[in-house]
């Protein structure tokens, strides 16, 4: 379901549906023709995945008939989340495309909407919610909820298969209601779509209203004063406000972060509070993983906002020299106090002592301030003015495998010397 809408919202582009819906046809008709022309794509990704779990299925002694019935389970199932997800995107679509400011909202949405997917992916597999589900004493509500879920239907079908293999009359009954319920689901949900598109799927001319500078709040005279004062300052802030002022970019060090944070808490954390080696290490190993990125998002915007901008600062006396001074100071400012914040919540985490904890927290100020230079200096050498350029992504690749390669390196060297002077690690 998520596919087709952070798909649409990355990039929103309302020419196309301006064409499609100038013809003598119903947006239902737009909408329902791309959803079966991306189907084809889609189904062989399904087939081979259904194809999987029926071979991991076929030693239980399953019949022809049964494994036909999960691979449809399989396929209706996906329609059914993929069409709901065409709707949605295109309802999104209508919403954030009529507007400059909708489409960056579009953007910084692509990325946020996929953090509670992931968190429920690591507390499924680290975070104990599968053994919640075990309990029948605990998970008795959950159950209930789930149960009303249309993929719970297919579920049940799948699991009275195993339990009666090569019996497809043991549990006929229940699989015609619960396959034929899923059948029925995703009829509606069809029709429903329709429905919606007709309604919501439209671009109708809106009204523009002006924008109003307000004046600097306590943020901006800080980064101000932070730059000096003078014309190299106001060169700061006019930078700091141009990144700000977009979503995308924010929705970005939202991400990271989030993604940082549940991998302490469902992850790292519980062997952080047991092991205190582990916990002077992973905030390190964390910060050598995903703050390269970080980094990226945040310095790799020098280039990225287009060589135009480069061109007008080259006019100007030392207005290259200047911008990427500007540039420098602005991702340190955003880097920084991120990484150094992760690494005192990790050391705290893990109940290092007050002196490990600055440690750690110098360290990771350390990397993260090398780690914006670097990929300043990286963008500048290697342009990248797309994020959908093979450029950006080489860029990507290089800045973290060199950040880990150090961090390997550097951890191999220590191994070298205290194996030569026959210390243990642990010690």
């Amino acid at each position: 379901m998520l596919i087709p809408i952070t798909q649409t919202l990355r990039e929103v582009q309302a020419s196309q549906l301006e064409i499609f819906l100038a013809a003598p046809i119903k947006p239902s008709d737009v909408l329902l023709g791309e959803f079966l022309g991306e189907i084809p794509f889609y189904a062989i990704l399904v087939t081979v995945i259904a194809g999987f779990f029926t071979a991991a299925l076929n030693p239980l002694g399953l019949d022809v008939v049964q494994m036909t019935i999960i691979i449809a389970v399989f396929i209706v199932t996906f329609l059914s989340a993929f069409w709901i997800g065409n709707v949605i995107a295109a309802v999104l679509r209508t919403k954030f495309g009529q507007s400059s400011r909708g489409k960056d909202i579009g953007k910084a949405l692509a990325l946020i909407i996929a953090l509670p997917l992931v968190a429920l992916i690591y507390a499924i597999q680290f975070g104990g919610v599968l053994e919640v589900l075990y309990n029948p004493e605990a998970s008795g509500m959950v159950k209930t909820i789930l149960s009303f879920l249309p993929s719970s239907w297919g579920a049940e079908v799948v699991v009275g298969f195993v339990s009666n293999p090569g019996n497809i009359g043991a549990v006929g009954f229940e699989t015609l209601i619960r396959f034929g319920g899923l059948l029925v689901f995703f009829v509606l949900v069809l029709w429903l779509g329709t429905k919606v598109a007709n309604r919501a799927y439209s671009l109708e001319p809106t009204t523009f209203t002006s924008s109003r500078v307000k004046p600097d709040g306590v943020f901006y005279k800080t980064v101000k004063y932070l730059g000096g004062g003078g014309s190299f300052a106001t060169l700061l802030v006019s930078v700091f406000k141009d990144y700000g002022r977009r979503l995308e970019n924010l929705s970005k060090i939202v991400y990271i972060v989030g993604l940082v944070i549940m991998m302490n808490v469902f992850i790292f954390g519980p062997q952080l509070s047991e092991e205190y080696e582990l916990g002077l290490i992973m905030p390190l190993v964390m910060i050598q993983f995903m703050f390269p990125v970080l980094a990226v998002f945040v310095a790799g915007e020098v280039t990225l906002r287009g060589k135009e901008i480069l061109f007008i600062y080259r006019k100007t006396p030392s207005g290259v020299g200047r911008f990427v001074k500007a540039r420098l100071l602005q991702g340190w400012l955003v880097v920084v106090p991120i990484a150094a914040a992760v690494t005192v919540l990790s050391a705290i985490l893990s109940q290092a002592t007050f002196v490990s904890l600055l440690i750690n927290a110098g360290l990771g100020v350390l990397i993260a301030a090398a780690n914006v230079a670097f990929v300043l200096g990286l963008f500048l050498v290697m342009p990248a003015f797309s994020e959908k350029s093979l450029r950006f992504m080489l860029n990507i690749l290089i800045v973290i495998f060199v950040s880990i390669g150090l961090f390997v390196g550097s951890l191999f060297s220590l191994m070298v010397i205290m194996d030569g002077d026959n210390v243990r690690i642990g010690d």
